[in-house]
């Protein structure tokens, strides 16, 4: 039997010799997409798409370098809800969070019968299998950055979602009760029913701690970098991801490095440019890029005022698989 007659043997019943093996995981690409153009969809949306045709007005970002998506694990896209609206209540595997772009104190989301106010640069955590609607009660438009592990679940083959039986919850507990669980002095007679608690990070306070740090040396990959930990236990914010806020300081250069997860940014506030394997992506507010795993980069914010990044990375799914990795690297 000739190599050629085997390789056909070993096809026609399902099999393959290594010797003929073929790559095609596609390589994802680092872009930028930027907010005039996420906004115009969002307005385009907001005429063109009812409610109740689509369950979650949103509008998601597709790497070019994919088929779809942006990413191999992280899957970020924008949701607009309009004053009034409400965001039918369900549940899902993949973990989801909200970062506020445009907010009000009468917009909610509600997790397990808990309402959590949606102020502008607030964060707002859903953990998977939590029952989760939303609802605007304000009188203008309100809009939040919705990131989700859902590309890693959906790998794994295990993305289940389920509707509530009504469209939404009935608020169980008080505001703020999950603060109160999981914060300093807990209750010892009551534990957590689930270990990532729902929680709101309010953007007053983290705000309070970048001006606190300012003056600070700061990381020098990252400037005055803050990790949203996990209040329960300290961990990072997801299991699966980790959400994070950078201030870049007037005319501040950070060291370039590499790591081995992949890491969405959102342009909170001012403006910079981010240099990726040699390749500057210059941002303003409201634009997101995206750098992969192991592509040297370096953040410079040429301006006279601060800059603000939000971020979300796949890295304490990398590191729980024994994958992680960082080291610096030249400019």
């Amino acid at each position: 039997m000739e190599i050629s007659d085997f390789n056909e043997w070993l096809r026609t019943r399902n099999m393959n010799g290594y010797w003929n093996r073929q790559v095609r995981i596609p390589e994802v690409k680092p872009y930028l997409w930027k907010w005039a153009e996420i906004d115009e969809a969002l307005r385009k949306a907001a005429e063109l798409i009812p409610m109740d045709k689509t369950g979650r007005r949103v509008v998601q970002l597709r790497n070019p370098s994919l088929e779809s998506g942006m990413s191999n694990t992280i899957h970020l896209a924008f949701q607009l809800v309009m004053p009034g609206e409400i965001a039918k209540a369900h549940r899902h595997v993949a973990t989801a969070i909200r970062y506020v772009i445009k907010g009000s104190a009468k917009c909610f989301t509600i997790v397990e019968g808990e309402r959590f106010a949606m102020e502008e640069g607030d964060l707002v955590t859903t953990p998977n299998w939590t029952w989760h609607d939303h609802y605007n009660g304000s009188d203008d438009p309100v809009v939040w950055l919705d990131g989700l592990d859902s590309r890693l679940v959906g790998y794994f083959g295990v993305g289940l979602q389920e509707g509530f039986v009504s469209d939404q919850q009935t608020i169980e507990r008080p505001d703020g009760y999950s603060a109160r669980i999981a914060g300093h002095a807990r209750p010892s007679w009551l534990q957590m029913q689930v270990p990532t608690p729902p929680f709101r990070y309010r953007w007053s306070e983290t705000q309070a701690t970048l001006r606190t740090l300012k003056e600070s040396g700061g990381d020098p990959f990252d400037g005055i970098r803050l990790q949203y930990v996990n209040p329960f236990n300290g961990g990072p914010t997801i299991p699966t991801f980790s959400c994070e806020v950078q201030l870049l300081r007037p005319r501040e250069k950070t060291r370039a490095h590499r790591h081995m997860s992949t890491t969405v940014y959102h342009a909170f506030r001012g403006q910079g440019t981010t240099r990726i394997e040699g390749e500057d992506y210059s941002w303003s507010q409201g634009d997101i890029f995206i750098i992969p795993a192991w592509r040297p980069h370096c953040h410079e914010n040429p301006s006279d005022t601060d800059s603000i990044l939000f971020s979300v990375s796949d890295w304490p799914a990398m590191a729980a698989l024994g994958l992680y990795r960082e080291e610096p690297t030249q400019d």
